[in-house]
């Protein structure tokens, strides 16, 4: 039952982006269209990594599945994905982007 749920949630996400891609490439404007796009992807980014974690706990075969597997996507969807959601929307902005090439020592 579980499967169902959250298969039938993720798949709505998905047509819903469809969608929402669909108006972006309309936009008649390229700025329009990078900015858009820049918003769907930071949001698509999180959406797959909470989604991608909760499919593997709770979709998978538990009897096959380590205790120590379960233990990291759980902690993965839990906490790192949260940690990491503002991280992924502040890419979108340019100065954030220059500062963490810098930090990484690209130009």
């Amino acid at each position: 039952m579980s499967s169902l749920l959250i298969f039938a949630t993720f798949f709505y996400i998905i047509a819903s982006y469809t969608l929402v891609l669909r108006a972006v490439i309309q936009v008649p404007s390229a700025a329009g269209r990078k900015k858009a796009f820049s918003t769907c992807s930071s949001h698509l980014v999180v959406v797959f990594l909470f989604y991608g974690s909760v499919m593997i706990t709770y979709v998978s075969p538990g009897s096959g599945q380590a205790e120590d597997m379960q233990k990291f996507t759980t902690l993965f969807y839990s906490v790192l994905t949260p940690f990491f959601n503002p991280m992924i929307y502040s890419l979108r902005n340019k100065e954030m982007k220059d500062a963490l090439k810098k930090v990484l020592g690209g130009s």
